[in-house]
């Protein structure tokens, strides 16, 4: 290898690979381009490049959403780097393993007008769980000691006490391109993490499960989420045995185990007795972020005596404004725990009784009126997701696409795992993060989203081929359609040009330059007819473009909200 090539680089590629880092996802640069290589060059790493470095972010979450194991970003000094600040801020709050390698100039360099170049240490403070920076220079021994320690602390820290992104800063000095064929050292160092066990103590259970029989009305809430079989039969019982109500969000991945599926519509009622009656005594909320407004704005206003919430930060998440307990533990074990606790009160199932009285009361009016509407977002999401292949894969968009879905849910015993960027998220790398969802193994992922956030993300497609097992629905409304339902925007006079922004685009020329398969509709009958072969097996990609009409999804989402507030 030429003189001055850093061997700690080289390094960094295969202490990754000994932890488990099987994805990386890069984009072109000279002063990344040790970094670069050192990945492309390793035998168990699979590299993907994506040019835009926003979109490669997402594109890594997506692989790390749905590997659970840390996905490592690469890419070159300068502002390149300032480009992974989103997807940086949404695994941040979802809580996703990411490795952000960032290739830099020398520290004497900085400020000194060299291209490039900024200051790029600590360049994402507030939305990572750590960061480093790599000597930039390793010829004596101490110094290949500690870069090997910084990416081994790294990856660790990544996944633990709370997984998320961690920042390695990489100064390089040139040359920059080996002479020789890379060398990845069997002896080189790596320090790995065991997982602990997080226990409660007998004294916080014995105090847990006073409070617990204390309370007449107990309402658990999951969040976002991708729960396993062992969370699910834990949460089962609890329901059975404690009867406790559940609210599921539709990103919490538990719907199968709920008996109370209109819930989000519910609690869109203004009839003041009803929502007396579902208020609780205590809230125990675990999961990340929910997307019900509704459930944000009933229990702000009925506020439990006490809110149990599980999470291993110290950070108190405090959505309802009601927490009064923080307990660092897995859902999974606590509920198990949790549900074995003494026999409920005749009154404490008196209130699951309720939720399940107006289920049974108001699901089949509500699954007839979404039956019965004309072609619009609502009557295309309630097709759609209803016809949402078993064991496949969901990816929602942000903004109403996300919300019908919490309204609407997913069929009954359907299992179908739904992810969605809702930390920090917008119209950001939507369709980015479904790419990666894609390429983490062979299971078929579908994307819904709105025509803005498609065409906004449309870099994510190049320059390699997307995996022939995504499928991308997008709603096409000629614009930010929602500004048109929220009251406010939908009286200004600005709303057609700058915040619904249309713009008379459809997504044909972007499949064909990326070559994925398209189609396009504008009727029920045509959607249905085209659903019938979107979800097969396909040898590419494929489009289906659903073409609503403004006013007609004003019009019948104000009937849907007309429904929800005369709920009793």
């Amino acid at each position: 290898m030429s003189d001055g090539f850093k061997q700690s680089v080289v390094n960094v590629a295969e202490i990754c690979a000994r932890h488990g880092v099987r994805h990386a996802v890069l984009s072109p640069g000279s002063r990344s381009a040790p970094l670069t290589l050192a990945f492309l060059r390793h035998p168990e790493i699979a590299c993907r490049t994506v040019v835009d470095e926003r979109a490669a972010g997402f594109v890594a979450l997506g692989l790390a959403q749905q590997t659970s194991r840390p996905t490592a970003l690469v890419c070159t000094s300068g502002t390149a780097a300032l480009n992974y600040g989103p997807a940086a801020a949404e695994a941040y709050y979802q809580q996703i393993p990411l490795l952000l390698f960032t290739a830099d100039r020398p520290p004497e360099w900085i400020d000194q007008d060299d291209g490039q170049t900024l200051r790029q240490p600590g360049l994402y403070a507030n939305f990572v769980r750590a960061s480093y920076v790599l000597p930039v220079d390793d010829a004596h021994p101490d110094a290949r000691w500690h870069a090997e320690r910084i990416v081994s602390d790294a990856v660790n820290a990544s996944q633990w006490p709370v997984p998320g992104p961690v920042h390695v800063n990489v100064p390089l000095r040139e040359p920059l391109y080996p002479d020789v064929e890379l060398r990845y050292e069997p002896q080189v160092k790596t320090v790995r993490l065991s997982p602990a066990d997080r226990v409660l103590p007998a004294e916080t259970w014995e105090a847990l499960l006073a409070e617990w029989e204390q309370a007449e009305r107990r309402l658990v809430v999951a969040g976002l989420q991708t729960p396993g079989a062992e969370l699910e039969q834990a949460l089962s019982r609890l329901v059975r045995r404690q009867g406790a109500a559940l609210l599921c969000d539709v990103t919490s991945n538990l719907g199968r185990v709920a008996e109370v599926h209109a819930w989000d519509a519910i609690l869109g009622t203004q009839d003041d007795a009803t929502l007396h009656a579902l208020a609780p005594d205590l809230v125990l909320s675990f999961g990340g972020p929910v997307v019900s407004k509704n459930l944000k704005l009933f229990l702000r206003q009925f506020k439990p005596k006490a809110h149990w919430r599980l999470q291993f930060s110290p950070q108190a998440v405090d959505t309802f404004q009601s927490l009064t307990r923080l307990l660092p533990v897995s859902p999974a074990p606590f509920f198990a725990r949790l549900s074995a606790a003494p026999s409920p009160t005749a009154r404490s199932r008196a209130y699951s009784e309720t939720w399940r009285e107006l289920e049974a009361r108001v699901r089949p009016g509500l699954q007839g009126f979404f039956e019965n509407l004309p072609h619009c977002e609502l009557a295309a999401m309630h097709r759609i997701l209803n016809r949402l292949p078993e064991g496949s894969a969901l990816q929602l968009g942000n903004s109403f696409i996300v919300r019908m879905a919490n309204f609407l849910g997913l069929p009954e015993g359907r299992r179908v795992q739904v992810n969605s960027n809702r930390g920090v998220c917008g119209i950001d790398g939507t369709v980015a993060t479904a790419v990666g969802a894609a390429l983490a193994g062979d299971r078929l992922t579908t994307l819904i989203t709105g025509d803005l956030a498609f065409f906004y993300d449309r870099n994510a497609f190049w320059p390699e081929a997307v995996p022939p097992n995504l499928r991308i629905v997008i709603i096409n409304n000629d614009g930010g359609g929602i500004f048109r339902l929220l009251d406010g925007p939908n009286r200004l006079p600005e709303l057609a040009a700058h915040f619904e922004v249309q713009h008379g685009l459809t997504a044909e020329n972007t499949a064909r330059d990326h070559g994925l398969a398209y189609a396009s509709c504008d009727s029920a009958r045509e959607l249905e007819r085209q659903l019938g072969a979107f979800f097969e097996p396909k040898s590419k990609p494929a489009i289906l473009e659903v073409h609503t009409d403004r006013t007609v999804n004003e019009q019948t989402f104000s009937q849907f909200k007309a429904i929800m507030r005369e709920i009793t």
